[in-house]
């Protein structure tokens, strides 16, 4: 990654929002379709994951002649069938997730046509590719596009919440900062920002069966900001416990918070969920890191959800990792706003 160019600062210290990016060129004054510009903006991005993809459904057709897939995500209704080639519609939007090979299908198929077709013949087709990429990523990363490998860095390694929060200009920053320490700067500098990022992401939730989950976040929000960091985090290490127990059965839970990779070095694995799934919960399941009080485990520095309930201590409680515990029920909330029947 990038070096990051800001100096180092207290966490705890605001700082000003960034400048908006300049306007981009108008796409129709071109000549001819950009066809590599498209795929590495949009498409290579997700290569790995589409990759991953494929080896998982191979091994899924190998290991089950019925061809019967296991519920990715129960109590949420989630349509699983894979794209066919002629389903150039909505429904490839719907399924871009489960698609493998789809980067290359598009960049082996349509590079040699750039030199002979121009922009209008290809408008609708290109929309509807935008349209497959703004599926995938929510609003805050559709114009960072960030590789899946730096995604999963911060997500998985450094339990970073990024899915609708925070806003793109400081998940710049964090893609373009040096290490997790820098990163962890980034977001005790610009709390004021992130937390109105949250607040901004909790005003738009619909769904009914999420709403009292949003009024409690709007809470953590409030309280956040009126100095009561230590009440703000209890409430959002709770909060997101009750969210994963009202909205997830047994099984899927623990699969998405058994986090005992101290011992067994074992990490959350992308490649066994879809994309959303996938990028929302790593970082909960970093959150889930095993701590035993009674063994004597060492009171983390992160946020953590086991030491927020049974560690409690100046160590675990503190206003950066607030930030972190409202983020990552922000993204929680807002996943199910959007995925839930």
């Amino acid at each position: 990654m990038a070096e990051n160019k800001e100096p180092d600062e207290p966490e705890d210290m605001d700082q000003a929002e960034d400048q908006e990016p300049d306007e981009p060129e108008d796409a129709g004054q071109a000549e001819l379709v950009d066809l590599s510009r498209f795929y590495a903006s949009a498409l290579k991005p997700l290569h790995g994951y589409f990759q991953s993809q494929n080896a998982w459904i191979s091994k899924m057709i190998a290991d089950s002649p019925a061809l019967r897939m296991r519920p990715v995500l129960p109590r949420i209704v989630v349509d699983s069938s894979l794209i066919r080639m002629t389903a150039f519609t909505e429904n490839l939007g719907r399924q871009m997730a489960d698609l493998t090979g789809f980067n290359d299908m598009v960049r082996k198929a349509l590079e040699p046509l750039a030199a002979t077709y121009r922009p209008p013949q290809w408008h609708s087709v290109f929309a509807s590719l935008g349209d497959v990429i703004d599926r995938l990523y929510p609003e805050n990363l559709r114009e960072v596009r960030p590789d899946l490998d730096d995604l999963e860095e911060l997500l998985v390694e450094e339990g970073i919440p990024l899915m609708w929060v925070p806003r793109p200009q400081t998940v710049r920053a964090l893609l373009d900062a040096p290490d997790a320490a820098a990163r962890r700067r980034i977001i005790g500098r610009r709390w004021t920002g992130i937390v109105n990022d949250c607040e901004a992401v909790l005003e738009e939730v619909t769904h009914p069966d999420v709403q009292d989950a949003r009024d409690f976040a709007l809470d953590v929000v409030h309280a956040l900001r009126a100095g009561h960091t230590s009440a703000a985090q209890a409430l959002a290490a709770n909060l997101l416990d009750s969210l994963l127990q009202r909205h997830f059965d047994k099984d899927f839970r623990i699969e998405l918070t058994k986090n005992d990779f101290k011992t067994t070095g074992v990490k959350f694995k992308f490649e066994d969920h879809k994309f959303k799934v996938a990028c929302t919960f790593a970082p909960v399941w970093y959150a889930h890191a095993k701590y035993h009080a009674k063994n004597g485990d060492p009171i983390p520095r992160t946020f953590g959800r086991h030491p927020s309930a049974h560690g409690v201590s100046r160590t675990q409680y503190s206003r950066i990792n607030t930030v972190y515990a409202l983020m990552l029920v922000t993204s929680v909330i807002k996943f199910f706003d959007t995925e839930l029947p």
